[in-house]
């Protein structure tokens, strides 16, 4: 409280900006004969809702650069001049620009109308895509997730919106912010899987998403950026209920199990706005739910035979807005939003047993308030206050511990219970100071973001290593996966912890047990302050050439230094990376001088947000407040009721190696630059057009490598707390660290020269790099296309581009866990997609009949790919591409050479390469291609009008409507003879995915 009382007035006093990306109007004012007109005075009236007020300044021209998206009548006066009124749309993120012709006093007053929806926005070189109410409302969503639209803009190239993140996992990290009426709601924790705010549908008026080069006044992505507008009230009361229904009665066979899966959901709602004060005062407000029952349906090792149990998903959207017009210089907004989700019941699918089992939930809610203040016909401020809370619990059904088996996988997960929260307050203010040519935007902003919570990992103890060739006595092998073998092990059941056999599980894992369990405080608590800073001049050098000139500077205080100071000889950052300057320059000019064609383009740098995920790992997993302690042994030496002999390895962590995951010491802030050129321009027709080339590098990008295996002893930041250099030598000599602290190299893999330095204190060290090899590529031409008229509307994305990557983001493990190998893992990225397509459309018939479609097509995705054997640097078999031993890869089948040793691989054996350096085979990243994606969704609607503002609407849609066979997962373990087959179809949750689905709805509107 007492930094905040520090910051607020600062905050208030300072020109400071961080709303979304400008929305506005522009404009100049002239007579007939091309004559600046001053003074004129411009009036901008919001369909049914507020009015706006300035004057055009000494150079005619006039701005409000800060207004809520949607329909406008502009009216311009002045003194011995006819009065002349425009309509337009406006669109978030747009600036159109409205020129006048006063005629001569004593002419009738002139109306222009613009009918068309997306104006091209003349001045900016950002290259982005909006979603048009329209759109919202009437193109078929399978799930209602108002995100998946964002397949309709160019460059968005995702076949399934998953966590409300119109991005693919590999490029989440930091690469993409959302925003809701101008403060941003994206929750940075840990990464989307974990979920993201929801608002529903019926809630969102538009959106807009830019893919590439977005102004100063935005920041902290390093990839995409989301600008979503809320509904308001209007003068007029408007609203309505709704209801979705759908179940698996009229649902195809999933193409996989071949069966129909179980399936039902029901979501309802509704939305009422209108008026407290005609012109002065409005509300508007929605609730959405939803109820998916389920079944879980998994056959365990444990039992060999079905298991089902009934489950239940449950979510709330609510959403409240007011908006105040105080005089036509100053309007308040205030919103207030909430969500809530929970699935009682998750883990157990597939073969999982059932003491997996798990409920998930997540919370969000939160409220944003603005000040929009036009000071003068020159200046106007425009200041936000906003809150955000997000947190979501994983908590397990049985506090057992975890057994990791060489057939399955017992008790309750090791890293649950997950409890995290992520508390925000944001203070933004800003200032356009429209000077002659130029159209000035300087900004600060202040975050302040609490992480919290409670992540016990390990703490109920684990087995993470059992390996056995042991029959149990007079029964079959465990590796049969017999009942009667699992009931000498879990007498009474594996969800009865109680009784496991403990001593006979010791005794099973005769060849290697290693058990391990967690002691310490595992509170959860990262403070930030984040600063922004910018200024923006978009200077008119001339009539039709617009300058989009930007400086950015941008600091996370806290992003790196979160958590203890460590005594253990770990180097961790001991500051912020202060220098994350963002210099941007574009330009767009207005080829016929008639707003009907822009060609733009420019390039500019853009820093990524910084997940708070790696912090909180360095925070809990330190060896200091906490400690990772573990005890090896064979043939039942370790026993599992009392594993550390009645001690407490909390009050001696020296005497125990730990598991540790620091953050480097030279951490830094990942980056991008991004740059474009392309042509926006208006067909005949009203079809709008829109092409861009365009470019994303990223730099320093987060990559994951084992600390204790390093190649550079003489830098002390890699040294850690090194007791022990080892050459090629020393290791064919059998010598190793001395305390089985990391598996090492075999002889073959080192020259002489090579030095590894072993690290004694640490079992393991999973540390968190950004080094200069780490990082991504994106190259792509965004084709788009759109019409919008009072019967039909269509539009068309389409997408080549091509990505490469040396990473997957911050939990990757490269295949070879030394930095400076890190430029050879340069590969197609698993978000390669070359080709994308989205079409999409709506027909209005005569007698309320509409009919609405959307097509998607994405070619084959890259996927990840390992030999699922083991290699030589201790790594797990999902993190392995290296064959040990010198082995060499023959197709499975075949006969290996005599004298060699042999791989046998499903996949094809061009995908192994020589890798000289170690002298191993390697298998190739990311390289197995999954089928190309089609799905058609359509929605056939009527429409009852029962009286002159009432309507009920009954409608039908089918997602996938061809039933194409769209797969999600495929096997690509080379070792596994279903390598190249799918795995998962709509069977894993995700929509898109699923064979055809239909849906029934009924909507009553005024």
């Amino acid at each position: 409280m007492k930094m905040l009382r520090l910051v607020v007035p600062v905050v208030l006093l300072s020109a400071a900006s961080a709303m979304a990306q400008q929305t506005g109007l522009t404009g100049k004012v002239t007579d007939a004969s091309g004559a600046v007109i001053a003074g004129a005075t411009v009036d901008v009236k919001q369909a049914g809702a507020s009015t706006f007020h300035t004057r055009s300044n000494g150079d005619g021209s006039w701005t409000l650069p800060s207004l809520p998206a949607g329909d406008y009548l502009v009216t311009v006066t002045s003194s011995g001049f006819s009065t002349m009124e425009t309509k337009i749309s406006v669109l978030v993120g747009q600036t159109p620009s409205v020129d006048s012709v006063l005629p001569a006093a004593g002419g009738s007053t002139s109306v222009v109308v613009t009918a068309e929806a997306v104006a091209i926005d003349t001045t900016s070189s950002a290259v982005a895509g909006n979603i048009t109410p329209q759109e919202v409302q009437g193109v078929p969503i399978n799930g209602r997730n108002y995100m998946s639209l964002a397949t309709l803009v160019p460059g968005v190239r995702i076949n399934a919106i998953t966590a409300d993140v119109p991005v693919g996992s590999a490029s989440e990290s930091g690469k993409f912010q959302i925003t809701m009426d101008g403060l941003q709601v994206s929750q940075d924790t840990a990464g989307s899987s974990f979920g993201q705010p929801r608002f529903s549908q019926d809630a969102i008026a538009q959106f807009q998403i830019i893919t590439n080069r977005f102004d100063a006044t935005l920041g902290r992505s390093a990839g995409v950026y989301v600008n979503s507008q809320s509904k308001s009230g209007t003068n007029t009361l408007h609203g309505g209920l709704f209801g979705y229904f759908r179940n698996d009665a009229l649902n195809a066979a999933d193409p996989i199990s071949k069966t129909v899966l179980p399936f039902s959901d029901q979501q309802f709602g509704g939305t009422l706005g209108g008026k407290i004060k005609t012109n002065k005062l409005w509300y508007f407000g929605s609730y959405e739910g939803e109820r998916q029952p389920s079944t879980s349906t998994s056959t365990p090792l444990t039992t060999n035979t079905v298991f089902t149990n009934p489950g239940l998903l449950r979510l709330n959207e609510y959403l409240g807005r007011g908006d105040y017009q105080i005089n036509d210089k100053n309007h308040i907004l205030l919103r207030g939003d909430g969500f809530t989700y929970n699935s009682n019941y998750l883990g157990v699918t597939g073969s999982a047993d059932p003491s997996r089992a798990y409920q998930g939930t997540r919370t969000s809610y939160g409220f944003t308030a603005d000040w929009n203040s036009n000071i003068s016909s020159s200046l106007v401020n425009d200041l936000r206050v906003g809150y955000h809370h997000f947190g979501w619990q994983n908590l397990p059904f049985f506090l057992s511990m975890e057994l990791i088996l060489p057939t399955s996988t017992i008790g309750g997960p090791y890293n649950y219970p997950q409890i995290f929260s992520q508390d925000t307050q944001q203070y933004r203010d800003d200032i356009f100071w429209l000077k002659g040519k130029h159209s000035i935007k300087a900004g600060a902003e202040y975050i302040y973001t609490a992480h919290g919570g409670f992540f016990q990992q390990n703490v109920r103890g684990r087995v993470s290593a059992c390996s056995s060739s042991k029959t149990l006595v007079s029964t079959p092998n465990i590796n049969s996966a017999t009942q009667t073998s699992y009931n000498i092990l879990f007498p009474t059941g594996t969800t009865d912890f109680a009784n496991w056999n403990l001593s006979a599980i010791s005794n099973y894992c005769n060849t290697g047990l290693t058990y391990i369990q967690g002691f310490g405080n595992f509170t959860v608590d990262v403070p930030r302050s984040i600063l922004g800073i910018w200024l923006q001049d978009d200077w008119k050098v001339m009539s039709r050439l617009t300058l989009n000139l930007g400086l950015r500077f941008d600091d996370d205080l806290g992003a790196f230094t979160g958590g203890p100071k460590l005594n253990n000889g770990l180097l961790v950052p001991k500051g912020n990376d202060n220098n994350n300057i963002s210099p941007r320059i574009g330009f767009a000019y207005d080829v016929m001088g008639d707003g009907k064609t822009s060609v733009r383009g420019g390039a500019g740098i853009y820093f990524a947000d910084v997940s708070a995920n790696q912090i909180i790992d360095q925070q809990i997993f330190n060896g200091v407040s906490t400690i990772q302690a573990s005890v090896t042994g064979t043939n039942g030496s370790v026993n599992l009721a009392n594993p550390f002999g009645g001690g407490n390895p909390a009050a001696n962590p020296a005497a125990y190696t730990q598991a540790v995951q620091p953050l480097a010491q030279d951490a830094k802030v990942p980056y991008a630059l991004q740059a474009s050129f392309g042509v926006q321009r208006e067909l005949p027709g009203r079809i709008m057009m829109n092409a861009d080339l365009v470019h994303t590098r990223t730099y320093h990008d987060w990559v994951r490598a084992q600390g204790n295996l390093l190649v550079d002893p003489a830098n002390p930041q890699r040294a850690l707390n090194a007791n022990a250099a080892m050459t090629a030598t020393n290791v064919a000599a059998g010598l190793n660290c001395g305390n089985g602290s990391v598996a090492l190299q075999t002889p073959t893999a080192f020259s002489a020269a090579t030095k590894l330095v072993c690290n004694q204190a640490f079992t393991n060290v999973q540390q968190f790099f950004t080094p200069a090899g780490a990082g991504s590529v994106y190259d792509a031409l965004q084709l788009g296309l759109h019409k919008s008229v009072a019967k039909y509307s269509a539009g068309i994305a389409y997408t080549w581009g091509r990505t490469k990557n040396s990473t997957e983001g911050p939990f990757y493990y490269p295949n070879k866990p030394f930095l400076k190998d890190i430029k050879s893992e340069w590969a197609n990225g698993t978000d390669d997609q070359r080709h994308s397509l989205t079409v999409n459309g709506e027909y209005k018939f005569p007698l309320g009949l509409s009919l609405s479609g959307l097509y998607r097509f994405g070619s084959g995705l890259a996927y990840a790919t390992s030999t699922g054997g083991s290699n030589s640097f201790g790594y797990a078999p999902s993190f392995n591409r290296t064959l040990a031993n010198g082995a060499i890869p023959i197709a499975a089948g075949t006969t290996c050479p005599t004298g060699s040793t042999c791989f046998s691989t499903y996949a094809p054996v061009s995908k192994f390469k020589l890798d000289t350096g170690i002298g191993n085979y390697v298998m190739d990243r990311n390289t197995f291609r999954g089928i190309a994606y089609h799905r058609a969704d359509a929605r056939l609607q009527e429409t009852f009008p029962i009286h002159e503002r009432y309507k009920a609407i009954v409608a039908v849609e089918a997602f996938n409507l061809f039933n194409h066979s769209n797969y999600s997962a495929y096997q690509t373990t080379a070792n596994n003879l279903r390598y190249g087959l799918p795995t998962t179809a709509g069977g894993g949750g995700v929509l898109e995915y699923a064979a055809r689905q239909l849906q029934f709805l009924v909507r009553f509107q005024f």
